[in-house]
């Protein structure tokens, strides 16, 4: 099938525009010290204003702050590197499609929308590379992408199932956040650039899925990297990512919908769920991984058996994987939590939730809440970080009433810890000191944008606002032992922060009905 090129290319123009830098119109959510619920209701004893009480924390950084700055980071994780920092296959967008498509999407003088210089779009994703900056922005102006370049040198060129799906499921669930009716609509004469980078990464998410499908994809159905490894994990996101995209194309996908495209990514979604149909997971993080995959297979999948046995799947992966979870490991444990109450929300079952119950007892029993940190595990990497965050969120959100509040202030220490004192975050968006910050931007307290414990922004620390590999506990003081950044476990907590909240449109638990 022909990809309608002229309209994906365009679409690409303006990715970090609004991503990179933030904009106007942005979710409305409880500012700190506000204790109003946020966009979706959380439910549950939260307390929106009280701040974690770990030593070295700061009284301003709350619950609020921490549904805010997930927000953030996770616009600020993918939108720099997959339009300007190299790490990939790029393509070139010509400048008079680009301008066709601004002329389709922004059509009001009063709310234009500014063309980058220098975009590197990325359509293939490197399994890793250094954050290191080549240049220094400051020399460059605000809106010359090659600001922001990698190190060709020191990346790893194989480009892995795991990095490439979940960047592409980072780009598709924005998708759906840009969608929100919060930004407007055509007639509006606000929100047009959200509105467009919006269409611009659900296209994204298509141009990825299609070297995906054209590159990456065996004969017996399964994604392999491009060194022929297999990862099962990979395989489950790239089903999560297919059954999206293919939702976003579909009848139900809005402003999204494209009959052209959708047949290939509803095919390509059932083909591969009916290969991975007879899997057994192996680990917590791989049933968890599974379970919210085919249950999004579920949701958007236009043909009823398939919803069936997708939906029988999730179950069935509970019952045998995660019920009698015995791990003493906290990312494990974590991990079950999240895949347990994935099938919990979508088929409201209290078996599923009083399970992940006894899990998040074994991780407060491990859990030293003076330090935020477990007593039982001092290494951290960035895709385990991400799987705790995933855990304790699905609690806030999905448990049972008794869990959501303690499960609510683990998180915030927990992640107020990891991501801020220890450095896991490696440089801090510019927020309202940012050359583009807008006017609501300047309303906002800094703590919203990142924690006063973060590294500088970009231009001070010299890296991509990306988290690091690998974070290590000494007993006294954290240290960033391994600053690399690996797209698999980076775009996997990106996608993590997304769903606190959640944010506007993006759908941890998504609906499935008859």
């Amino acid at each position: 099938m022909r990809r309608p090129l002229y309209l994906v290319l365009g679409l690409l123009a303006v990715l970090a525009v609004g991503i990179a830098c933030g904009d106007d119109g942005e979710p409305e959510v409880p500012t700190p010290g506000a204790t109003a619920a946020p966009t979706a209701e959380v439910g549950g004893e939260i307390d929106f204003a009280a701040a974690s009480g770990i030593e070295g924390g700061d009284a301003e950084f709350n619950f609020a702050a921490l549904i805010w700055q997930g927000y953030w980071l996770s616009r600020d994780h993918f939108g720099p590197f997959v339009m300007a920092s190299g790490m990939g296959i790029p393509f070139e967008p010509p400048m008079d499609q680009v301008m066709m498509a601004i002329g389709m999407i922004a059509q009001n003088p009063d709310d234009p929308v500014t063309i980058p210089q220098n975009m590197m779009p990325l359509q293939a994703i490197f399994a890793s590379g250094s954050p290191d900056l080549v240049n220094d922005p400051r020399d460059f102006d605000p809106l010359d992408f090659e600001a922001f370049r990698l190190d060709p040198s020191t990346f790893n060129e194989t480009v892995t199932v795991r990095g490439q799906a979940e960047t592409m499921l980072k780009e598709s669930q924005w998708a759906h956040n840009f969608a929100s009716a919060h930004f407007g609509d055509p007639a509006d004469d606000f929100g047009a650039l959200q509105r467009f980078i919006g269409m611009m990464v659900s296209m994204l998410a298509q141009m990825q899925g299609q070297y995906a499908m054209q590159n990456l994809l065996g004969d017996d159905g399964l994604y392999l990297d491009s060194d022929g490894t297999l990862d099962y994990t990979g395989n489950w996101v790239m089903l999560h990512t297919l059954s999206d995209i293919a939702g976003l194309t579909g009848e139900q996908g809005g402003r999204y919908a494209n009959p052209d495209v959708h047949p290939m990514f509803e095919d390509a979604a059932s083909q591969l769920f009916r290969t991975l149909e007879e899997r057994q997971p192996e680990s917590a993080q791989e049933a968890a991984a599974a379970i919210r995959a085919v249950i999004y297979r579920a949701s958007t999948a236009t043909d009823s058996d398939v919803r069936d046995d997708a939906l029988a799947k999730a179950s069935a992966i509970a019952d045998g994987q995660l019920l009698d979870v015995s791990s003493g490991d906290v990312v494990e444990n974590a991990a079950a939590i999240a895949g347990l109450i994935a099938v919990a929300a979508v088929e409201d079952s209290g078996l599923y939730r009083d399970a992940a119950d006894l899990l998040f007892q074994r991780l407060s029993d491990d859990f030293d809440a003076d330090l935020g940190i477990f007593t039982s595990k001092d290494v951290y990497n960035v895709d385990e970080v991400g799987w705790i965050i995933g855990g304790l969120n699905a609690l806030v959100q999905e448990g049972n009433d008794a869990s959501r509040g303690p499960a609510g202030r683990m998180l915030l220490a927990f992640y107020e810890n990891t991501m801020s004192l220890a450095g896991m975050q490696l440089s801090a968006p510019p927020g309202k000191s940012g050359a583009m910050a807008g006017e609501f931007e300047m309303s906002l307290p800094s703590v919203v944008y990142y924690h006063p414990a973060d590294t500088p922004p970009p231009p001070i620390a010299g890296k991509l606002t990306v988290p690091a590999e690998e974070i290590t506990w000494d007993g006294n003081a954290w240290e960033v032992t391994s600053d690399r950044f690996v797209t698999g476990g980076a775009m996997h907590l990106a996608n993590e922060l997304n769903w606190l909240g959640p944010h506007l449109g993006s759908i941890p638990f998504p609906s499935v009905s008859p």
